[in-house]
């Protein structure tokens, strides 16, 4: 996976950066992305005001975490992002390779050690995969409360979360597949705002997010998982390769979206604006849209034809 070099640390950061970072914290847990920065800013020696006042900042978040009795659900995720946190900061300590294989690899070894740790409390993967169901179920409960004591108001959201409490098996089932995307998001941002924030930095910076690639030769992995789920396997075989490939089609809408931020470079702020506003509308088209970007990319390289020819037809 290829990483070209961005600016230099400590540059300010956009808009569009921040508003990323605000959306992951809201959307993912917390933990994938303040444990793994905390790390890289500890190892990088903090010295300056800001480097301290951040770590101090991503060490509160953690802390607040990881604090109290949460159900087991919750506790799964609280290992995964310990693992990761601890895993991606040990392989980016020498980090000169690029900062997505070192976030997968992070990714893989939080899981095993998830594994690990599920085996040595008893439980098996149905387990987990219903710890999932009720943490989902009891987060959609929770919005009731936002309508106060008005009889209509927690009507009406109760309303609203009704197909979302049928639907929390199914996401349930699929869990694992959208943390591990969710962990591979986080590391990779702390990466970014550890380049950002420390006055010196571990290894090389992360390179635009609208060059994100990786080797074409993949897709046959994701058709291999594919393949598995068409095949009577016993369980928990059918949940792992579902859940695998929600992993493969979540990198391939990342590829898909760094193709389409590639083909809007150009344009003006407001229609990059537009463009937002109207995914977030349509975000279910949205996503297939970037799958089907990113599946295409592996064949048609667009972002390779975007670029203009060499002079002469000298090769780059």
């Amino acid at each position: 996976m290829t990483a070209p070099a961005a600016p230099a640390s400590g540059r300010r950061a956009s808009l569009g950066a921040a508003a990323v970072l605000v959306g992951f914290l809201l959307l993912a847990p917390p933990l994938y992305l303040l444990g793994p920065f905390a790390l890289l800013m500890l190892l990088a020696r903090p010295r300056t005001t800001r480097e301290l006042f951040w770590l101090a900042v991503a060490a509160a978040g953690v802390s607040a975490t990881l604090a109290g009795t949460v159900p087991l659900g919750a506790q799964v995720i609280r290992v995964g992002g310990i693992a990761l946190a601890v895993s991606f900061a040990l392989l980016s300590i020498r980090g000169s390779s690029p900062v997505v294989p070192r976030a997968l690899a992070a990714v893989v070894l939080s899981t095993i050690a998830v594994g690990v740790w599920a085996t040595m409390q008893g439980l098996s993967f149905a387990d987990i995969q219903t710890a999932f169901t009720e943490l989902l179920r009891g987060s959609y409960r929770s919005l009731v409360d936002l309508g106060g004591n008005d009889p209509k108001a927690r009507h009406d959201l109760e309303e609203f979360i009704r197909p979302l409490l049928a639907a929390a098996p199914d996401i349930g089932r699929v869990m694992p597949g959208l943390l591990a995307i969710e962990a591979l998001g986080g590391a990779v941002l702390a990466w970014s705002w550890h380049h950002r924030l420390s006055a010196t930095p571990l290894g090389a910076p992360p390179g635009r997010f609208r060059d994100f690639r990786f080797n074409d030769h993949l897709v046959w992995g994701a058709i291999f998982t594919l393949g598995l789920m068409l095949v009577p396997l016993p369980e928990p075989a059918p949940v792992i390769a579902v859940n695998l490939l929600v992993v493969w089609i979540g990198l391939y809408v990342l590829r898909g979206l760094a193709v389409l931020s590639a083909l809007l470079a150009p344009a003006p702020v407001l229609l990059k604006v537009l463009a937002v506003v109207l995914g977030f509308l349509l975000i279910l088209v949205v996503l297939g849209a970037c799958l089907a970007l990113g599946l295409a990319d592996t064949w048609l390289n667009i972002r390779g034809r975007l670029s203009p020819p060499v002079p002469g037809g000298a090769s780059q």
